[in-house]
């Protein structure tokens, strides 16, 4: 009986020194917990009051590691270091606002039009092409072993001499290139002439569809009282187009980068020789990826309306 009760005895010392010791071990779990929660919410407040901050300047600042400020950065506050988005045109709010009802009239025309209204539009547009444009960064990356050096090669600038050329398509290809000549400036006057010695006839020439009466530009030009005129003439309705849009310009966001990507590292010796390369470009291009473009025109009109205006992510 005594054996047993010196048992109880020793067993409950025991279990009253566990008790003790789950206590100890709680509060200081809890310690620990309050600790890390206090340098989280400090590590959050030196990063919003300086978004650029490295990860060692932080580690410095809270005189924490730089294994723990990564975890709390990326585990604990969920965040990541991007680069900024370059853009256009910083848009002011009257900007915005003037862009969203042109994409809701745009968008309102294509579903009355059974989303006919983008693929029936003949847009145009403009751009420099060097005689000589180098491979970006990524066009020259190449296969490698581990253990074999890296490539390396010069650095190269776009050639000085270029030449200006107005394209003019639709949703089948392409209408016109017309190439400026040299030392010309495009006024309203030499404007109307492309239209009328050119791309009326071109237009003729590639048998336009009934529907296929509205155009579309986006250059200061372009918007002259005769040209205007021209355009009521030939029933041609002009679509207007918001300032500060390239991302809204199919022209800018697909065929002119497409075209000169295409180009990158060649080299022509002339303004004839290029004329011709872009020539065939356009020939050589099949036609559904122009119609994938007044697509993507449909696509970032409906990003824009959703964005309240703002410039459509890539």
């Amino acid at each position: 009986m005594a054996l047993w009760t010196r048992k109880m005895c020793v067993r409950g010392y025991d279990s009253s020194k566990k008790t003790e010791l789950h206590v100890k071990t709680n509060r200081r779990s809890l310690d620990h917990a309050l600790a890390d929660l206090k340098t989280q919410l400090r590590v959050e407040q030196m990063v919003m009051e300086d978004c650029r901050l490295t990860v060692k300047q932080i580690a410095a600042n809270a005189g924490i590691s730089i294994g723990s400020v990564d975890t709390i950065l990326h585990d604990d506050l969920k965040m990541r270091k991007v680069s900024a988005r370059w853009v256009p045109q910083m848009l002011t709010d009257e900007n915005k606002v003037s862009r969203v009802p042109l994409c809701q009239a745009m968008l309102s025309r294509d579903k009355g039009m059974n989303n006919a209204f983008f693929s029936s539009i003949v847009t145009m547009d403009e751009t420099w092409m060097p005689m000589f444009n180098p491979e970006t960064k990524r066009q020259s990356a190449q296969l490698k072993h581990t253990d074999s050096p890296p490539p390396k090669k010069f650095r190269v600038s776009t050639s000085a001499e270029e030449m200006m050329v107005a394209m003019f398509w639709d949703s089948e290809g392409v209408t016109l290139t017309h190439c400026v000549p040299k030392s010309t400036t495009v006024t309203g006057g030499t404007y109307e002439d492309v239209l009328r010695k050119k791309f009326l006839p071109a237009l003729l020439e590639n048998g336009p569809k009934s529907c296929s009466c509205f155009f579309h530009y986006d250059n200061t030009p372009h918007r002259a009282a005769r040209i205007h005129q021209l355009f009521n003439n030939n029933n041609f309705e002009v679509v207007p187009h918001a300032p500060y849009s390239p991302n809204l310009a199919p022209s800018d966001f697909w065929l002119f980068p497409t075209l000169k990507d295409t180009f990158r590292f060649c080299t022509f010796s002339g303004r004839s020789a290029l004329a011709t390369a872009i020539f065939q470009w356009s020939q050589q291009t099949p036609k559904e990826a122009f119609a994938l473009a007044m697509q993507s025109w449909r696509q970032c009109c409906e990003k824009c309306v959703c964005l309240q205006g703002d410039y459509v992510e890539k």
